[in-house]
């Protein structure tokens, strides 16, 4: 009767054993790169892409004014400058890479989408222009760039609006400084390493407005356009929100400005009391007077009676 509960304990042991070594035993060296240094020549406790990632980002310089004589090439292979797509129209930057797998492309997809979702429309209203920071990237890049964009907008005005330029590296550094888009090439990848977002430039080509990431809000790029033209496009409602909404530099968005809206709210407020006071006031002073007799109370002296009215 014992010897099947002893079979068992001779099968689990060997299982457990085998089981406890794998867990005490050193694990091998390729396991423990990361931990010790390995390959990246890293110490304990720090990442090896921190080295890396510590100069790439995008500084806001509001209000800088672009170097609109930059020379580039547009998609066509035309020598064009960056100051042809300013004059009348605010306009959205991009720098991008091309062929960029990831990032570059989440950046420009997520800007189509934003763009979809508002009435303002690219060619009519602004301007949208892309600058590839790859200098081994040419006119024919560019242009399946363009034409793939420009066939997913679904809007007329894509195919004028939308511009994917390229250029040497003088006319890249001077963009990327003065819009404060740092980046760094990882040799070992053939990649680059760099931040997401557009910015939004003035009509005369200030720095206006920056957006982060790869998703951007329609609504926060609508009142970002609105207030870079300088009320020149958009409808009347959108002047109007843009009383309530404040742009945040630290976090790239548009906020509902609550001590603002409650002053306008305290102020309508105090509006419609005084004037309900005014026309109650005014039609009161209207309001015709009315008397009647109430009664006649007899007097002591038979001769003399006099009569009480009651006003209304």
């Amino acid at each position: 009767m014992n010897s099947e509960p002893r079979r068992r304990q001779r099968v689990e042991w060997p299982i457990l054993g085998i089981a406890a070594v794998f867990f005490v035993v050193p694990q091998p060296v390729a396991a423990q790169r990361f931990a010790t240094g390995g390959p990246y020549n890293t110490p304990a406790g720090k990442s090896p892409t921190a080295e890396l990632l510590r100069d790439v980002g995008i500084e806001q310089h509001l209000d800088a004014r672009l170097p609109l004589d930059a020379a580039f090439q547009d998609e066509s292979g035309r020598e064009v400058r960056l100051g042809d797509y300013f004059g009348d129209k605010p306009v959205v930057l991009a720098l991008v890479q091309y062929r960029c797998p990831m990032l570059c492309t989440q950046v420009l997809n997520g800007f189509l989408k934003a763009s979809q979702a508002i009435p303002l429309e690219i060619g009519r209203d602004y301007q949208f222009v892309a600058i590839s920071f790859d200098t081994r990237e040419g006119t024919e890049l560019a242009a399946e760039k363009k034409k793939h964009y420009a066939r997913a907008y679904r809007r007329a005005g894509g195919a004028k609006g939308m511009h994917f330029l390229t250029g040497d590296q003088r006319a890249i550094d001077r963009v990327a400084q003065a819009v404060g888009f740092q980046y760094r090439y990882v040799e070992r990848s053939d990649q680059f390493a760099h931040a997401s977002g557009v910015m939004i430039a003035t009509p005369d080509g200030r720095l206006a407005r920056y957006f982060y990431g790869i998703e951007y809000s329609p609504h926060g790029l609508r009142l970002g356009l609105v207030e870079s033209a300088d009320g020149r496009i958009g409808s009347r409602v959108d002047q109007i929100l843009l009383l309530c909404y404040h742009y945040d530099p630290l976090t790239g968005k548009y906020g509902l400005v609550i001590s603002g809206l409650l002053r306008w709210a305290g102020i309508v407020t105090v509006l419609v009391l005084g004037g309900f006071l005014v026309a109650m006031y005014r039609r009161e002073r209207t309001r015709p007077k009315l008397f009647r007799v109430v009664e006649t109370v007899p007097s002591p002296t038979p001769d003399l009676q006099f009569k009480i009215s009651e006003q209304r």
